[in-house]
C-alpha cells in the first residue's frame, strides 16, 4: 500500500484547502489581477524559471514570473490602481542591487491582500515607460513596453506581486496565485514535504500526459515567501484540462512520488503530498 498522502481540493469561487489536521477550510482565491501582457502577446509565463527557482544556482532566485515577448510588446496594468513608482532603479533600489530591474513601474492597487496589506504589482526590464508616478491607471491600460533593461539577459517582462511594502524585495507572493488559469486550463497549488515532514525545497518534478511533459520545481529555499492561505512551495498554472501523472524521481532510478490526478477547465487543485525517502 502506498505510504504517500495526497490531499486534493477543488477551487471554484473559493479554495478548499485539505490538511490532515484541520480537515477542510475555505479560503479566498486571489484571482483579482489580469495578466500584464495583452492577449496579442505571449501570456504564458516562462515555465523553465518559475517563482522561487534559481536554475540550480545559475540565477538569482526568481521573486516573480517572466513573460518572454518581443521588444516593444505592450505591458498593461494588471488591475486599477495608482502608479507608486515609474522610472529607473539606479538611485532608488527595489531589488538586491541598483540597476537590477532597469526601467520599472510599480502600481498600488485598490484592494488589500486577504491577510491584510496593500497589494502592489511590479513590472521590470521595460524598454519604454508610458506612465508617471501618482497617475491613476485602469486595468488593461498600457504602462510601458517589453525590453531588456537592468540585468535581463533577453527580452521579457518581469512581473511581481508585493504585499505591504513595495520597496521590500522580500515582500513578494507568487504571481500565479493572483490571476486565473487561461481558458480550457487549470492550476495546481501544492505543498511538498520530505519523508520526515520537512519542506522539500528545490525538488524537480514532472507533470505528464501521454503526449506532454510539464517539468517544474519546488521553491529553492524555505525563506522564499509563500501565501499564508496555502503555505505552498510550488504552483503550476495553465495545465490543459485532462488527467496527469505527477512524479518525483529518487536517487535509485525509481520514484519518491508517483500518483495521478485529473484537472477540469477552470479548476484549481490544492495538493499536499509527502515524498518517500530518496
Amino acid at each position: 500500500m502506498q505510504r504517500l498522502t495526497v490531499l486534493l481540493a477543488t477551487i471554484v469561487a473559493a479554495a478548499i484547502l485539505v490538511t490532515p489536521l484541520s480537515g477542510q477550510a475555505t479560503v479566498p482565491t486571489h484571482y483579482q489581477l489580469a495578466r500584464p501582457i495583452p492577449l496579442s502577446g505571449i501570456v504564458q509565463p516562462q515555465r523553465g524559471f518559475p517563482y522561487g527557482w534559481t536554475r540550480k544556482g545559475q540565477s538569482p532566485i526568481n521573486h516573480g514570473v517572466d513573460f518572454l515577448n518581443p521588444t516593444g510588446t505592450r505591458v498593461i496594468a494588471a488591475a486599477d490602481g495608482t502608479v507608486y513608482f515609474a522610472g529607473g532603479d539606479h538611485d532608488r533600489v527595489f531589488g538586491p542591487s541598483p540597476d537590477f530591474f532597469g526601467n520599472l513601474v510599480i502600481i498600488q492597487h485598490d484592494f488589500a491582500a486577504p491577510e491584510g496589506g496593500a497589494v502592489y504589482t511590479l513590472y521590470g526590464h521595460l524598454a519604454l515607460i508610458t506612465v508617471q508616478s501618482g497617475q491613476r491607471v485602469k486595468r488593461g491600460q498600457k504602462i510601458g513596453t517589453v525590453g531588456q533593461s537592468g540585468i535581463a539577459l533577453g527580452y521579457h517582462l518581469h512581473f511581481e506581486v508585493r504585499v505591504g511594502n513595495p520597496d521590500d524585495y522580500n515582500a513578494v507572493r507568487n504571481p500565479e496565485l493572483w490571476y486565473a488559469p487561461q481558458p480550457r486550463t487549470g492550476k495546481v497549488i501544492g505543498r511538498m514535504v520530505d519523508s520526515n515532514g520537512g519542506l522539500a525545497m528545490g525538488i524537480r518534478f514532472t507533470i505528464t500526459t501521454a503526449v506532454a511533459v510539464y517539468p517544474s520545481w519546488t521553491y529553492a529555499a524555505a525563506t522564499m515567501p509563500f501565501d499564508p492561505a496555502y503555505n505552498e512551495n510550488f504552483v503550476v498554472g495553465d495545465l490543459p484540462a485532462g488527467c496527469y501523472r505527477f512524479r518525483v524521481r529518487n536517487n535509485k532510478g525509481g520514484y519518491a512520488y508517483d500518483d495521478t490526478f485529473c484537472l477540469r477547465a477552470g479548476e484549481t487543485k490544492v495538493m499536499q503530498l509527502q515524498l518517500k525517502p530518496f
